[in-house]
């Protein structure tokens, strides 16, 4: 599919995603202090030979298999991101697959999760969305993701002691996700007000005079759209089921490779842990602060710190390694293609 024209409409003044990048980079250098500290941290713990060997002794069938477990989540989450968009502005799958690797890419090359802005703009040149629909979906993406591994969460208190450094996380996260959604929800049902309030005394400011937040705000709010079709939710809702059983089926693979002698409450509870940790401020890729909650989410099943760690690397460079050189390849295809360049990653269409 074609973009509806040559040239993606942009905020006036050339607003883009690039700004966004400029300004954070306060949260940039924090990220990567805490993912240094993450590392001298657990690097004072362990014993870098050990993690050497286990390194050398991981099975590569489990790991091979996880790779395919990898293409089919990306999947997933195109298709969920497909039915996020409807029904007022829609993406073919491919596109979405296309944007959401190069997402990962930039993810894997900058601090501060810039990667989501990205694809956002990506889907905007080659498809035609509004760069603020596609921003909006993606918040809601993130309300499923975060409800799903809080459901995984509350299922493994019954069976696993939680240790008190993952509740008090999950306390501090779930609170800001609960507070999230009532202002997502209150925003969306009060949307028109919102949009019109933001018209009247938001957009006549001068730091906002040329470049008005108002349409973003739009399709932001107009993200929740697609709660009305109970075909689309059930659409997004199977997506991400299929996306988190394939993430949990990953890791327990992990597990195997690197001879843990664990099982699924292992991996699920490995899983839950650093994608929530996750969310706080860290390096590309969440180095260190990955590595770190594995080692001590996995010190509750009595692993060694040593294999945990060589489960970590692994399972890290081989995850964000696959998708990272997929979205390497994709953006080289669309830029030789002239399909889109290098700037349409950060510019905005409105």
């Amino acid at each position: 599919m074609m973009p509806r024209s040559s040239e993606p409409t942009t905020f006036r003044r050339h607003a883009h995603g690039g700004e966004t990048i400029r300004r954070g980079w306060g949260g940039a250098i924090l990220g990567v202090a805490v993912s240094i500290g993450c590392l001298i941290a657990l690097l004072r713990t362990v014993d870098l030979l050990q993690v050497g060997e286990a390194l050398t002794r991981a099975h590569l069938m489990p790991l091979g298999i996880s790779v395919a477990f990898t293409a089919i989540t990306v999947a997933c989450r195109a298709w969920r991101w497909q039915a996020l968009i409807l029904p007022e502005e829609r993406t073919a799958f491919w596109p979405a697959v296309e944007a959401t690797l190069v997402g990962y890419l930039i993810i894997a090359l900058l601090p501060g999760r810039v990667g989501e802005l990205s694809r956002a703009s990506l889907v905007g040149r080659t498809q035609g969305v509004t760069t603020a629909r596609a921003i909006g979906t993606i918040a809601v993406e993130k309300l499923y993701d975060v409800g799903a591994l809080f459901l995984m969460l509350g299922a493994l208190a019954f069976y696993v002691p939680i240790p008190l450094w993952a509740r008090a996380a999950a306390l501090t996260v779930g609170g800001a996700f609960s507070a999230f959604i009532v202002a997502f929800g209150v925003a969306s049902v009060s949307s028109v007000t919102l949009i019109r309030w933001c018209e009247r005394h938001v957009d006549t400011l001068p730091v906002f005079r040329g470049r008005p937040i108002s349409p973003l705000a739009s399709g932001v709010l107009g993200a929740a759209s697609s709660f009305r079709s109970p075909r689309l939710v059930a659409a997004q809702v199977g997506a991400s089921v299929v996306l988190w059983g394939m993430a949990i089926g990953q890791t327990y693979l992990g597990t195997l490779a690197f001879d843990l002698g664990t099982g699924w409450d292992a991996a699920t509870f490995v899983l839950v842990s650093t994608n929530l940790g996750m969310t706080v401020p860290s390096a590309p890729a969440s180095l260190g602060v990955y590595h770190g909650i594995t080692v001590l989410s996995l010190d509750a099943f009595g692993v060694d710190r040593e294999v945990a760690l060589a489960l970590a690397i692994g399972m890290h460079a081989l995850g964000f390694g696959t998708l990272a050189g997929s979205g390497a390849i994709c953006l080289a295809a669309g830029v030789v293609r002239r399909r889109f360049g290098i700037a349409d990653l950060w510019r905005w269409r409105t």
